[in-house]
């Protein structure tokens, strides 16, 4: 009796177009009728499929028995060296690289490299695929150097080959993914658009690598804020998935996905509609459900518990709009215990917490992800200033070890511990270490300014121009860069404000009270590009010496130094003699 493959593989493509539910069964009677036939060969193909099927459906223990069975059976046959040992070390990396398993994963795929390159000396299906599942393996262990490169070798390959349409799609959504790893949004965008077009103009049953472009594209919609054409594109994502696979792991991931675009239009369209800032919203939930929670619940610590939003978080400085709503935005605010309190009962109270209403005003729940699991809830005061601070208390400013500390502490940090609003402190535990943490030491505060003077004598007033004439436009655009960040940290301290995180910087500049067009000038300076600028008419330079004049005239303003030099290591050298 003779097994006929061709038969099968026939039917196969049938109950693939079909049913999922029939996949297994059809595998596993077709894998035990070629056993019974002692077609060792047709056994090894049916276990190809059975293991990618087993990957697809996220049956792990079942797709490892199945490689074991189907390595032993190609070893069995001699198999070694050929290019169909080669297809199948192919399809055992990428069952592997599904399950995590890299190192096992890139030692099949570096074998089938090595068969393929020696045996395939013409443009051909097997190897692109080979090219393409390697990419994902160094894309996913973060090497996406050599992750685009295996990339563009697999489309070299394909755009040669006849009927190659969908391994065209296919790569240009790995080309995409790559693309988002390398923060080369538009690109990434321009292939899954193209693999969409691709696997959409074939007619029938969509290619199950259809749902990847589709959530590739909504990714990228995503990013660029067109929210509804994200909604859209992982709804037929996963639609396609359920057709194809079942609720299985990728699945749930888009379904993550998606439920966190719709997530974020909700928040988007009650920032619109109830035009109110985040703390606002903060503390109005606070009214509504954690002041009453605590008084009913925790009455005799009630009054020994601060309550606010204080920390990281565009909402904690009033920066938020409704591109703010994508991550860590909701209906949330910090409970603040001391250390004692926290130990008796901080654990309870944050089951309290949580088990507040999810969704207040309009807006969902606090869509919190693992770098905002600290931002709200219930914090003891003394973690919450070290862990921002690295100190629980404010440093003692008259000790020599006190202002070696202040000077340890990053003005971001100091920021982010002392901005946002108490609503709530009768003890003031909390409201007095956050006062002291606002009087940063004079002395130090002038030793600091006269650093950043200095930076901008010496990247913006001596290097950038130097640089720009040797032609080195790089050292030019560096040496630019160096003097605004300088010039920037000079202004906050000019103000006596503490700097935020570095992407709010240029925004926190409008609560100057003095230098209030620095940020223009500044804006200005970044547009003009050294390599458009005529020799021996810099547009830069001129704008850096308005800038260093501005400078002068506040430091002369506030009594600091008395030199009308514009050169600003002369204004440094003065104020460093005054704190001596």
């Amino acid at each position: 009796m003779r097994f006929d493959l061709n038969g099968f593989l026939s039917e196969l493509d049938k109950v693939y177009a079909e049913s999922t539910e029939r996949l297994e069964p059809f595998l596993q009677s077709g894998l035990a009728e070629a056993r019974s036939c002692q077609d060792a060969g047709s056994m090894l193909v049916i276990l190809n499929e059975l293991m990618g099927y087993y990957r697809v459906m996220s049956r792990y223990e079942d797709c490892k028995k199945t490689i074991e069975r189907t390595i032993r059976i190609a070893d069995e046959m001699g198999l070694q060296g050929t290019v169909n040992y080669a297809v199948m070390l192919l399809n055992v990396g990428t069952a592997w690289r599904v399950m995590e398993s890299n190192e096992e994963a890139e030692d099949c795929y570096d074998r089938a490299f090595q068969i393929m390159d020696r045996e395939l000396k013409e443009p051909d299906y097997r190897k692109a695929a080979l090219y393409n599942n390697r990419s994902i393996l160094y894309a996913n262990t973060g090497r996406l150097k050599e992750a685009k490169k295996d990339l563009e070798c697999a489309m070299e390959l394909i755009r040669v080959l006849d009927e190659s349409e969908i391994e065209v799609a296919i790569t240009h959504v790995n080309v995409g993914n790559i693309c988002f790893g390398l923060q080369e949004l538009e690109e990434g965008m321009a292939h899954m658009k193209e693999a969409v077009g691709i696997f959409e103009q074939k007619k029938g049953k969509k290619d199950p690598h259809y749902a990847s472009a589709l959530s590739g594209l909504g990714e990228a919609y995503f990013r660029t804020n067109r929210l509804a054409e994200a909604e859209t594109c992982y709804e037929t994502a996963l639609e396609e998935i359920l057709s194809n696979y079942g609720e299985n792991d990728y699945y749930r991931v888009t379904l993550r996905n998606l439920e966190l675009v719709r997530s974020t239009i909700k928040r988007v369209d009650a920032v619109r509609r109830q035009k109110m800032k985040g703390i606002e919203i903060s503390k109005a939930y606070y009214e509504k459900f954690g002041k009453p929670m605590l008084e009913a619940k925790y009455g005799e610590y009630a009054e020994r518990i601060a309550a606010g939003l204080v920390g990281e978080g565009s909402e904690c400085m009033g920066y938020d709009d409704e591109y703010s709503v994508d991550h860590d935005y909701g209906p949330g605010f910090c409970l603040w215990l001391t250390a004692e309190d926290y130990e008796e009962i901080g654990e309870k109270l944050q089951k309290d917490y949580d088990r507040l209403p999810g969704e207040f005003m309009g807006f969902p729940a606090r869509n919190t992800t693992k770098h905002g699991d600290f931002r709200v809830g219930v914090l003891s005061i003394d973690e919450f200033f070290r862990r921002y601070t690295g100190y629980s208390k404010a440093p003692d400013t008259e000790t020599a070890d006190g202002l070696a500390a202040w000077r340890s502490i990053e003005g971001s940090a100091l920021r982010t511990v002392t901005n946002g609003q108490i609503f709530e402190d009768p003890l003031r535990e909390f409201t007095n270490r956050r006062e002291k943490f606002l009087q940063y030491p004079e002395e130090l505060r002038i030793q600091k300014l006269a650093l950043e003077l200095g930076k901008m004598a010496q990247a913006g007033q001596y290097n950038y121009g130097r640089m720009r004439k040797r032609g080195d436009l790089g050292a030019a655009y560096l040496c630019k860069y160096q003097f605004i960040c300088a010039a920037l940290e000079a202004a906050y301290l000019l103000n006596r404000i503490y700097p935020p995180f570095y992407k709010w910087k240029m925004k926190g500049t409008e609560e100057f009270q003095s230098m209030t067009d620095l940020k223009d000038g500044l804006i200005e300076l970044m547009e003009l590009r050294p390599d458009m600028e005529a020799a021996g008419a810099d547009q830069s330079e001129a704008m850096i010496e308005a800038i260093c004049q501005e400078f002068v005239q506040e430091l002369n303003r506030q009594e600091l130094t008395k030199s009308k030099e514009v050169f600003l290591e002369i204004q440094k050298e003065e104020l460093m003699r005054g704190c001596r």
